[in-house]
């Protein structure tokens, strides 16, 4: 268990790993966090259906909204693959609200305010509406200001909402072909079919590699400063050049400023 500050109150807001000097989001996948040989099979499930598994399959740690899910390791180490979205920590983010960049709860950052903060990549400026999915799990906004800082494709233009409801939609992966067993092809741009919990066909079909949910009713947010000095001015963060540090740096992260 990681060790909380003494003297401070128990905090959403969890230490940022970094590497090299760069923050390290919490969903992102490592060169030591290797996919250990799976062969996939088509096998009878407990509701009496054949879909896609494991051979030496166990229901109740490899699937999970009734979806298949890679086995993966999850020990962060080596280098760290910016492009790679850790799968388990992706769908642990995203069904505990966790915060994609530190990893810590989101709720309550804001207290009395419970809703969560979403941040996408918008070059054009096109805002987060009601009703929009989104793959991306949700963040503290002292962490948004940090990812607007270092993440290039945020460099471009980015878009921010509060969201008061995000109920689970489906999942994003790969899906296979029930009588080869081979993937089948996509022109998503992410390289992933995108498949609601309410198609049950194609949900036996698939390896989830997102948890992916419904954004419901919108607030959009232009100034992601007043948020993160909300988040302060509630004992949630330090201040410092950026708005805000670490209390503490993990093991192996670079010091926080003074």
């Amino acid at each position: 268990m990681r060790e909380q500050p003494v003297g401070r109150p128990v905090t959403g807001i969890r230490p940022v790993q970094y590497w090299d000097g760069t923050p390290v989001p919490f969903i992102t996948g490592w060169s030591r966090e290797h996919i250990p040989p799976q062969p996939l099979v088509a096998r009878r499930g407990w509701r009496g259906t054949t879909g896609l598994g494991f051979q030496d399959e166990t229901s109740h740690v490899d699937r999970h909204y009734d979806a298949l899910w890679p086995r993966m390791s999850a020990a962060r180490g080596g280098r760290p693959d910016f492009v790679t979205v850790h799968a388990l920590r992706q769908r642990q983010a995203m069904s505990r609200f966790l915060c994609q960049v530190c990893g810590g709860p989101t709720l309550g950052t804001r207290r009395p305010d419970e809703r969560t903060l979403f941040l996408a990549g918008s070059a054009a400026g096109r805002p987060l509406t009601d009703g929009e999915r989104t793959a991306s799990p949700p963040l503290h906004a002292v962490c948004a200001r940090l990812a607007v800082e270092h993440c290039p494709p945020l460099g471009k233009g980015w878009v921010a909402a509060l969201v008061s409801h995000t109920p689970v939609w489906g999942v994003s992966g790969l899906l296979y072909d029930p009588h080869t067993l081979h993937s089948l092809p996509t022109a998503d741009p992410t390289g992933m079919h995108h498949v609601p919990f309410t198609d049950e066909l194609r949900l036996r079909w698939v390896l989830a590699m997102r948890l992916v949910v419904t954004l419901v009713d919108v607030t959009p947010v232009t100034d992601l400063a007043a948020l993160a000095d909300e988040e302060v001015a509630v004992g949630r963060g330090t201040p410092d050049s950026r708005g805000w540090r670490a209390d503490k740096p993990a093991t192996g992260t670079a010091p926080a400023r003074s």
